[in-house]
């Protein structure tokens, strides 16, 4: 009877320990939500979601500049609009038409979402490492764009 209760218990351990560490995990969409909605809080600094949300390899006072005023272009871009009404698109789910002018160089094409409101474009986002890697899309020639890394 022990022997089975030792095993039951341990089987029980197995479950609870696997359904923690799989819900610990956000999603990519959550972290794009939440780093939207932090961005539309105007008592957040720009410089604290800089280093709570993106990804910043190769630092400097040039490129903390930049990204500042990138994020606070797309802060006063969400001013007039409801936050709860944003699409999240994945890449995958995108129109053909709307992104064959994208090189994703290589990039995991399952970690890149358009933001739409109202049908238009808010904002293209990539992922790694459950931050977000690039928020900026630039022509590259050629007729085409790519994301670029920070």
């Amino acid at each position: 009877m022990r022997i089975l209760f030792i095993l039951l218990f341990s089987f029980q351990s197995i479950f609870v320990f696997g359904q923690d560490s799989t819900s610990i995990k956000k999603d990519d969409v959550e972290i794009i939500k939440e780093f939207i909605q932090d961005l539309a809080n105007d008592d957040i600094r720009v410089d604290v979601i800089l280093s709570k949300y993106v990804i910043i390899e190769n630092p400097n006072e040039e490129l903390y500049d930049y990204l500042e005023v990138s994020l606070d272009e797309i802060r006063i871009n969400l001013m007039s609009k409801k936050i709860e009404d944003i699409q999240y698109i994945p890449y995958a789910k995108m129109p053909r038409k709307d992104v064959r002018d994208i090189d994703l160089e290589d990039f995991d094409s399952s970690r890149i979402y358009f933001l739409y409101y109202r049908n238009r474009q808010v904002a293209a986002i990539y992922l790694e490492q459950d931050k977000i890697a690039s928020f900026t899309l630039v022509s590259k020639g050629n007729n085409k764009a790519h994301f670029v890394l920070y």
